[in-house]
């Protein structure tokens, strides 16, 4: 007998569950306008969490492209505001600088500094192919310190840095604008100077293996052609200046250490000036989406909150329409030994039911949309040939718990108001 009693609570407790559900069921078109609002929270949420996740990864691949978050650029300001006037800046880097900052800086790895040109120059190639390629002048350790790959040949050389020679690697952009599928190696380019000065001849002496477009470079560094830093100075710039030094330094230093002491550095070997040092962090990229994107889930969340409130509102109302249906059967369960945890069970697992519904749909949902948007996203921003789309298992987790947590709250009135009756009053009612 009381083996009996254990099996038959057993299978009450799975006719309670199935009973609830079975409900859901019958009523389809209700069913699913209830879950409706539930789909549209989650489902906005989390597609807008990839989006977000997915941009942030974007811009952490295209850091690890220009060498790592663990570097700061330091820039030429050539033009200040001061009360309202402009005034012009005279000082500059030098290669010193850089051999100054190395030695006196103890948390530097390493300094690069890079003369970029400020406009893209025409260079032509024996075939009379010709690419609108920017010129920069560069160090012999580049290469290695972004963590660019040679693809053909060689990068620059100490002795081409040494003795200003002319020659010249090319980006994977560049080499195939001027070679198309010909080798490049060996290959004579002339890079035009004005009409005033006679073209710069440059033998290629290396291919870079190609990096794909950057969202933090406004020049692609496949579209470049890169000339010994020496070479630049004396044939294009005139002058010994660099207008771009890239610090490397120590993972585990403090960024922004790092500035006040090059600051400091630069301040005595430039007569104490320092209006024409301007900086930029990558990292600081990162932050600033970061920020960005918590005040975006902050509204979206806000937006979401009230959407699944008013569907929990409607949950509570169903649950309780169905309480009110279902009068007469809760009386004959009662009637024949059904307890009131048993029938309290039954309506709550209809309320739960609805709100994991809604998530599992609105999780599948968000997937899809976010797919759509980051489709969208790629033409709007052409530069990116993909948008990554981040949907991570831990804002899965929360949304299936928080279905549960919100089907329990709007759900427990109805159950408990439904456990409540008695049999007597429950088989009085018309309905």
């Amino acid at each position: 007998m009381p083996f009996r009693k254990r099996t038959l609570y057993h299978m009450k407790g799975c006719e309670v569950i199935a009973a609830g559900i079975h409900h859901l069921q019958q009523n389809r078109m209700r069913t699913a306008l209830t879950i409706l609002g539930i789909f549209i929270g989650i489902a906005s949420v989390l597609c807008m969490m990839a989006i977000g996740d997915g941009a942030k990864k974007l811009i952490t691949t295209d850091i690890e492209k220009l060498g790592g978050s663990n570097q700061v650029q330091f820039w030429t300001r050539t033009i200040i505001k001061r009360r309202g006037q402009r005034y012009r800046t005279i000082e500059r880097y030098t290669l010193s600088d850089a051999d100054a900052i190395e030695t006196q800086c103890s948390d530097v790895l390493f300094v690069l500094p890079r003369d970029g040109a400020r406009y893209r120059q025409w260079t032509s190639s024996r075939g009379g192919r010709q690419t609108e390629a920017a010129v920069e002048g560069v160090t012999a350790n580049y290469a290695q310190g972004i963590r660019w790959e040679v693809q053909q040949g060689r990068f620059l050389a100490e002795n081409d840095i040494a003795h200003a020679l002319q020659v010249c690697v090319l980006g994977a952009g560049a080499a195939a604008d001027l070679f198309g599928e010909t080798v490049a190696l060996g290959q004579e380019v002339k890079i035009g100077l004005g009409w005033r000065q006679p073209a710069l001849r440059c033998r290629v002496v290396g291919v870079m293996n190609p990096k794909g477009k950057q969202l933090l470079n406004i020049r692609a560094l496949d579209d470049t052609i890169y000339i010994p830093l020496t070479t630049r100075q004396q044939r294009i710039s005139g002058n010994g200046t660099v207008d771009r030094l890239i610090i490397f330094f120590q993972k585990d230093a403090d960024v922004h250490r790092i500035i006040d002491d090059v600051k400091a550095v630069l301040r005595k070997r430039h007569r104490g000036k320092d209006d024409f040092i301007g900086y930029w962090v990558p990292t600081g990229s990162v932050k600033r989406l970061e920020r960005i994107e918590k005040v975006i889930k902050i509204a979206l969340g806000g937006i979401a909150g009230f959407s699944l409130f008013v569907s929990g509102i409607g949950i509570m109302n169903i649950c309780l329409v169905s309480v009110g249906e279902k009068t007469r059967e809760i009386g004959l369960r009662k009637s024949v030994g059904a307890r009131r945890i048993d029938i309290f069970y039954q309506f709550l697992t209809e309320s739960i039911s609805l709100c994991l519904c809604g998530t599992i749909l609105g999780i599948a949902g968000g997937w899809l949309f976010a797919h759509g948007m980051a489709r969208v996203a790629v033409r709007i921003l052409p530069i990116v040939e993909m948008w990554p789309v981040v949907l991570s298992v831990r804002w899965m987790v929360i949304s299936v718990l928080f279905s549960i947590f919100m089907g329990v709250i709007f759900g427990v009135y109805p159950a408990i108001r439904a456990s409540r009756m008695t049999p007597i009053d429950a088989l009085r009612t018309d309905t």
